[in-house]
């Protein structure tokens, strides 16, 4: 069976619909809890309180869509499953911030870089030129992290940390398409949602309310769909392939 016809059947409309909403209502709670004051102690208690149910909150829904994308028999435990997505979360969100905050020094290293090429390797090689180079290179190895962290996301909120589930995790990285398809996900999201953000059609301000709620709507659809594709896919590509048994000599062909 082709990966396609593995991963599509996991697009279940229960898989969009709770990546959609469930996420929507968490960007929704974590703009209102923005606004809880924290000028007593029971606010800030408060507060807390919030941010952690908002946070297991979050965790929940995607536990949940990973074990309707890679469906098992024996899940682990809730709680752990919850641990064990939010780990990989923060390592994931901690390697992005940390590669990020180079971007500040690109134009630096850029000038640097530049000043020590010929004159005429100089044209070549601008600084702008570089910048962008650079830019690049920091977002392919942010996807590049996403794309090594994601089986394991889905392996620890699924199956728990019991020894054959890495087995299963490894097996997409042997995959070119698998690579391809995490690094075509990632531009397309990026560019994208930047192009629909940016672009501000019509005049005035009931135009443009307009023209902001309909772009914003159809890049958080688009994104949701692409990314439910991309667990689908990696679900599929994390199964191990069936191997047609040999028929003994003499054996009735079944």
């Amino acid at each position: 069976m082709t990966i396609p016809a593995r991963a599509l059947p996991r697009l279940r409309f229960s898989v969009l619909a709770l990546q959609w909403g469930g996420n929507l209502a968490a960007i929704l709670l974590a703009a209102l809890w923005l606004q809880i004051p924290d000028s007593h102690a029971w606010q800030f208690a408060f507060s807390m309180l919030s941010a952690a149910a908002l946070v297991a909150g979050f965790c929940w829904i995607q536990i949940l869509t990973f074990a309707r994308i890679r469906p098992i028999t024996r899940p682990a435990n809730f709680w752990l499953r919850i641990v064990g997505f939010a780990l990989v979360a923060v390592l994931w969100f901690l390697l992005a911030q940390w590669i990020s905050s180079g971007r500040d020094s690109i134009p630096q290293y850029a000038s640097l870089w530049n000043s020590k090429l010929s004159a005429g390797m100089r044209i070549t090689f601008s600084p702008a030129r570089i910048v962008c180079s650079l830019q690049i290179a920091l977002d392919a190895l942010i996807w590049a992290i996403m794309g090594l962290l994601l089986p394991i996301a889905i392996t620890t909120t699924v199956e728990g940390l019991r020894r054959p589930t890495w087995r299963d995790a490894c097996r997409p990285y042997r995959r070119i398409l698998y690579w391809i398809a995490v690094f075509v996900f990632c531009i397309v999201v990026t560019e994208l949602t930047s192009a629909l953000v940016s672009w501000t059609p019509g005049k005035g301000v009931s135009s443009e309310v307009v023209s902001v709620v309909a772009r914003l709507a159809f890049v958080y659809t688009t994104d949701i769909l692409l990314w439910c594709l991309l667990l689908a896919l990696t679900a599929a590509w994390m199964e191990a392939d069936s191997v047609p048994q040999p028929i003994l000599e003499g054996a009735p062909a079944s």
